[in-house]
């Protein structure tokens, strides 16, 4: 015969623990009049066969007819009227738990513009909070007796893994563009797994990520093309040749104090001629960064200088040349897109025609069929 429960109170002793079940097995005759004590930060979800009775937030809660409707319902039903029913109590902690670790056990590959394939990997941390007890116990706790942070951090990795290579692979094209967005990619990564989140009853708080890496022959690789900027070395082969007389400068010699000084005098005489190759581009003046092409405003249709954020003449965001604004969040898609690459939004855009029915482009201002201005 199952314990009768006077008092129902869920005092976790691990401070990982997530949901505790009470009792931890089987059900509990509950009599009517018991007290449940619900604290700060919890809920409490009756059971009875799977199915949810009610649920009861912080506070202390004595159990009658008139404060449990649900409950009250399936007595009458179930134990025609009796003072003692059979469920089980699932207590839910509500805290915001932060600090969840994230990461990429396997690398992401990255087709680097430069550097071909790249394999990136990234870490971070999150936090969330059970927003929805009763969705939350139905769809990731079941019959489990308790389920800890920890399950629920290995759960949500997953998605976020998988969101993350999403992004990587449909919006940012470098390793360089990935590093100089790191927060963009962070605020993107929270849109998407808002929703992921949701199913479950859980609410998304913050998304942090702390680095994204590729391994040590590719940073070596950017930090040779920075060592080349920095001298002016606008071939990689000039930068090898300068590596090889810094070593050629340091090396001794191991066949004799004769052969070094050949060696030492054969040098001097190839210094000159071996500089001057390698380091011509650094003693170059720089050449001017070429101006920035003209462009025109998709909200008035005058022409604007190249890289003008806001129209002059009448004030409106400039859209980048070639792209348009999307319905969702207004960044700038291509034209032709059907999908945003920053939201995931469908984008539906009105094509712009000319009255002898050839298609044009959103910024033309002349119709290249008829010749009629637009």
């Amino acid at each position: 015969m199952a314990r009768v429960l006077d008092t129902i109170e869920w005092r976790p002793s691990d401070p990982e623990a997530l949901v505790g079940r009470v009792p931890e097995s089987g059900p509990a005759d509950i009599r009517m009049g018991s007290q449940l004590i619900v604290r700060e930060n919890q809920a409490a979800i009756f059971y009875r066969d799977g199915q949810a009775l009610d649920v009861f937030g912080p506070g202390r809660h004595t159990l009658t007819t008139a404060n449990i409707p649900l409950v009250s319902e399936f007595i009458s039903r179930f134990t025609g009227g009796g003072n003692v029913f059979a469920a089980e109590v699932y207590f839910v902690d509500q805290r915001v738990f932060s600090d969840l670790k994230w990461g990429t056990p396997n690398p992401i590959d990255l087709k680097d513009p430069d550097l071909g394939w790249v394999q990136l990997r990234a870490f971070g941390t999150f936090s969330v909070r059970i927003e929805d007890p009763q969705l939350f116990v139905n769809t990731m706790v079941g019959t489990r007796p308790n389920y800890s942070i920890k399950d629920l951090n290995t759960t949500l990795k997953g998605s976020v893994r998988t969101r993350l290579n999403d992004l990587v692979g449909t919006t940012f094209k470098s390793y360089a563009s990935i590093r100089s967005d790191i927060d963009d990619l962070a605020a993107a990564m929270k849109v998407k797994l808002k929703d992921d989140f949701g199913k479950y009853g859980v609410s998304l708080r913050d998304f942090f990520i702390q680095d994204v890496s590729v391994p040590e022959e590719i940073q070596a690789a950017f930090r040779k093309r920075a060592t080349m900027g920095a001298l002016g070395v606008d071939n990689y082969m000039q930068l090898k040749a300068a590596d090889a007389l810094g070593d050629m400068a340091q090396n001794e010699g191991a066949g004799g104090q004769g052969m070094t000084m050949g060696a030492g005098l054969g040098m001097g005489m190839m210094m000159p001629a071996m500089m001057q190759q390698a380091f011509s581009g650094a003693m170059a003046a720089p050449a001017a960064a070429p101006a920035a092409p003209a462009q025109t405003c998709s909200a008035c249709h005058q022409p604007i200088p190249g890289g003008t954020k806001f129209c002059p003449n009448c004030g409106a965001k400039v859209q980048p040349a070639g792209t348009i604004p999307c319905p969702g969040c207004q960044q700038p898609v291509p034209v032709g897109s059907k999908f945003c690459p920053n939201c995931g939004g469908k984008v539906e855009v009105e094509k712009k025609k000319c009255a002898c029915g050839a298609e044009l482009d959103p910024n033309a201002k002349f119709c290249p069929q008829c010749g009629a201005k637009q």
